[in-house]
């Protein structure tokens, strides 16, 4: 998101709340265990054709199935905003694009899944295969065009295998589309990126099997007709003992961040103003949701703190010519 997106938190966090507003749409997904369906606006609609997550009442909820055409109050007060007033026009008017898979979700200092995959060479693999090697996952789909996201995540991994060049770490991407991420097409989209394979693994498989794994790191991509896959944002590092030292739930990591994480790891010397920078990211989505998932850092709060020092001496300045006479 960057400096603009930092502006625009602010913004927003200083906005009056948004009034509730007509919303009519078509549910894609039901996310039960997190109260939420992600729900594509009508075309007759402002902002025609967005797809975006919404929560619901728990009632609500629990009647939604994917392919419902709905009617409903949009209230926008909330992260993410919530329907109200539910009313199913038509039901099953689409197909069910990708279920809620019934995964465990993993966290912290768990042991890392060892689910066989199959990398770009077609070879069969599981993540045993780096026990005594730190390791970095990313999640991709060769077909993602949106350079802010799959793109730049596999650019940064390229990144990664520059910087440890001399250092054994592993480097693994698993897809977000495997019924299309084959590894033909995988070792096709390595190649063009420089891939080396002894260090920079491209993983897909069943599509039950991988998507299953996907759903452990907290991703659950599905389909849509007007952009490709939605998906969300997971970088997990993995120690050497196997065991997940951190998960990211952002693209906006930099490699000088993950080097100073694995550095730190490792007991090395280790950049703390990197690692600093990447807490910043990782507090911005855990305080404030999705909608800042692009905050850089440092950078970012520096421009927010500037900010609301200018609108202070605005305030103050205000408040000297209004009452400053008075006295």
């Amino acid at each position: 998101m960057g400096t603009s997106g930092a502006i625009l938190a602010v913004l927003v966090a200083l906005a009056p709340a948004q009034a509730h507003g007509a919303f009519r749409g078509t549910v894609l997904t039901v996310l039960a265990s997190k109260g939420e369906a992600v729900v594509s606006r009508d075309a007759a609609l402002r902002e025609a054709g967005a797809t975006a997550v919404y929560r619901f009442e728990p009632a609500t909820l629990a009647k939604l199935q994917a392919g419902d055409s709905i009617a409903a109050t949009e209230d926008e007060t909330g992260s993410p905003p919530t329907l109200r007033d539910v009313m199913v026009e038509t039901g099953r008017a689409a197909t069910a694009l990708s279920p809620e898979r019934d995964v465990t979700q993993l966290s912290i200092g768990d042991a890392a899944p060892h689910a066989t995959l199959t990398d770009q060479d077609g070879r069969p693999f599981s993540l045993a295969r780096y026990r005594g090697r730190d390791l970095v996952i990313g999640f991709i789909y060769t077909r993602c065009r949106d350079a802010r996201e799959c793109p730049l995540t596999t650019a940064k991994f390229r990144e990664l295998q520059t910087i440890y060049a001399k250092r054994d770490v592993g480097l693994l991407e698993v897809t977000l589309d495997p019924e299309y991420d084959t590894p033909k097409v995988l070792k096709a989209y390595a190649n063009a990126y420089g891939a080396d394979p002894s260090r920079w693994t491209f993983a897909t498989g069943p599509q039950g099997k991988v998507l299953d794994f996907d759903a452990a790191f907290g991703l659950n991509p599905f389909a849509d007709p007007s952009t490709g896959i939605i998906h969300g944002e997971t970088l997990a590092i993995v120690d050497k003992a196997g065991k997940i030292h951190d998960l990211i739930y952002t693209n906006s990591w930099s490699p000088a961040e993950i080097t100073a994480e694995l550095d730190e790891i490792d007991g090395l010397a280790s950049n703390p103003i990197a690692r600093f920078d990447l807490w910043l990211s990782h507090t911005a989505v855990a305080m404030c949701g999705d909608g800042v998932s692009g905050f850089d850092g440092i950078v970012d709060l520096l421009v927010v703190l500037a900010i609301f020092a200018a609108l202070g001496y605005a305030f103050w300045r205000l408040y000297r010519a209004m009452f400053g006479g008075a006295h």
